[in-house]
This record gives structure tokens, sequence and C-alpha cells, in this order.
């Protein structure tokens, strides 16, 4: 279960598909966090983990949205551009979906991971003319690919859907071409110039529980503090984490909020909250943007089980 699914009902949490309803959970929420859907109340107001505004919704409306993915050519080849279509379909008619909340300035956001978790691409396709989405990817290597569909139509509920792609002529099978993750015992790194450093909190990780992990920027030449951090799609940065089976996936955003009217730099210390649903090793990509150009930063992290703790 994906932790950007739709999770409506206000007093339990619910599996994403064959949800049924008793007469004691319908006490139903009626807007939502576009990017904590655990996060619902009676009454507008604010998300009280990333301040972003909540939206309406049906109170009933807890449904997977149909998404069709082509490419072309098909299958894809292997380090050459192909053209991938995504098309949202509405769970009773089948006709294409046209209408999106427009959530951290796009209104589709598309992961594409390789399924070892070596490859991660964070790209928005464009809406056509006839409401579906399209752009051009290249995936570097033969193998298995999932791809994440994270967008919220609108009147529905928070939608993350994965969908499978695989190389032309790859000979490997699945279960070889899963990920096999060992955590990091270095949690600092380099990337453009900007040196990284993650903190955990005491004990690190634990599964079931809201957990902060929080990063230090700092020049990797003079050492000193990074303070021109630039919004990137209404956030000082955004993070990915993806469970080693590619069961569970958090999108967090860091808990300094981007102010209103931006002046000046964000940094140099970003705090991101995550609830990480189960045990075990998980890799997170934080994407931070200074000078106009995105860096990617990854750690590797294990949870812990609550009953160890």
């Amino acid at each position: 279960m994906f932790l950007s699914l739709a999770i409506l009902l206000s007093a339990v949490a619910l599996p994403a598909r064959g949800i049924a309803l008793t007469q004691q959970s319908v006490t139903l929420a009626t807007h939502v966090c576009p990017m904590h859907p655990d996060v619902r109340t009676s009454s507008p107001g604010t998300c009280p983990r990333c301040g972003m505004v909540l939206v309406p919704i049906d109170p009933l409306e807890v449904r997977d949205y149909p998404l069709d993915v082509e490419t072309d050519p098909s299958p894809i080849v292997a380090g050459r551009p192909f053209r991938l279509r995504l098309v949202v379909r509405d769970p009773d008619t089948k006709e294409i979906t046209k209408s999106f909340a427009t959530v951290h300035e796009k209104i589709f956001h598309l992961f594409v991971l390789s399924l070892d978790l070596n490859h991660y691409e964070h790209v928005h396709p464009q809406q056509q003319p006839d409401g579906s989405f399209a752009l051009e990817v290249t995936v570097p290597r033969e193998g298995f690919y999932k791809l994440y569909a994270d967008f919220l139509p609108n009147g529905g509920t928070p939608q993350v859907l994965p969908r499978p792609l695989v190389t032309r002529g790859f000979k490997g099978d699945i279960a070889s071409s899963k990920a096999q993750l060992t955590p990091d015992r270095d949690l600092t790194k380099v990337v453009d110039g900007m040196k990284v450093t993650l903190t955990l909190g005491r004990g690190g990780l634990v599964a079931g529980r809201d957990e902060k992990f929080s990063y230090q920027l700092t020049d990797a030449v003079t050492g000193a503090p990074v303070t021109d951090v630039e919004p990137y799609l209404a956030a000082w940065g955004h993070s990915l984490v993806m469970s080693e089976d590619t069961e569970n996936f958090v999108h967090a955003h860091p808990m300094e909020m981007l102010p209103e009217n931006v002046v000046g730099g964000g940094g140099p210390n970003l705090t991101f909250k995550a609830l990480l649903p189960k045990p075990g090793n998980y890799r997170v990509w934080t994407q931070i943007k200074r000078r106009g150009q995105v860096s990617t930063v990854m750690f590797t992290l294990n949870a812990a089980s609550p009953t160890q703790q």
C-alpha cells in the first residue's frame, strides 16, 4: 500500500483496494492533504505536516483511477529515447479524466525507478489536447523498471499508481533484478560541490511512526553553510522514500515552509518527516536546487521494527 494513496476515513487506515465500510467507520472526511492523504479533516485548513492547503474531496471517493500506459516504440530500448503516453480514466465511465489539481506546481508527477533502485528520475509529463499526458524518457540500461504516477483528480483522491516497464531483449528475471540494499554507514555525501550530512533521530528510524530526518548543507570545499537553496516545485526540496521491495512509497517535503514571497535562499538545514509503514531497508532520494541546477543526493537507510525499541 502506498502512503500517497487515498486513506480517507477519519478513524482507520484502509487497504488501497477492497474497502469495506462499516457503520462505525463512516465518520467521513471532507478535506485531505494532497501530499499526505492520511491527514484528513471534516473542515478546511492546512496540513500540520507540510502546511499545504487541504483540498475538498468526495468523502466516499476511495478508488484507484485506471491508468493506461503506452510506449513508442514498444518494447522500449535501453539507452534510446522513447515516447511515453499516460491516460487517466474515470473509474465509472472509463472516459479520459482531464481535470486535475495542481500539487507542488504540477498536475502530474512521475517517478521512473529501476527495480534494483539504482536509477531514479522525477519528471512531469505534459497534458495533451485529448487529456492524456506525454513525455520523452530514456532509461540507461536493460532491465525491469517501475513507473509511479502521482496525481490528484479534481473531485477524487490522491493517487500513486505503479506500472511496470521492461526493456527489449532483457534476458534476466524479476527475482534477480530486485534491489538488495545495504544501509549506509557514512551519512555524508558530496554532490555538485555541496556536502550533505544526514542526521537521524536518536536510535535511528522506526517503522510505523512519524520520523524526522534532517540534512545539513555545507560547501564541499570551504565548509561554509549553504544558504542559497532555491525553491523547487513550491518547496525547499523533495524527497522520495522507497522500500527495498518497491511496495511502499513516501513523497515528502521539508518542514521548513516556503514563504509566500521568497526573499533570499533556503538552508543550511532542511528537515523532512515521513512515516515508514514497515521494518526494512529504504532508499531515499532528495532533490535540492541551487543556482538553477537540481541536485539529487541518495541515501540507504534501515527502519527498525517497533518491537526492537
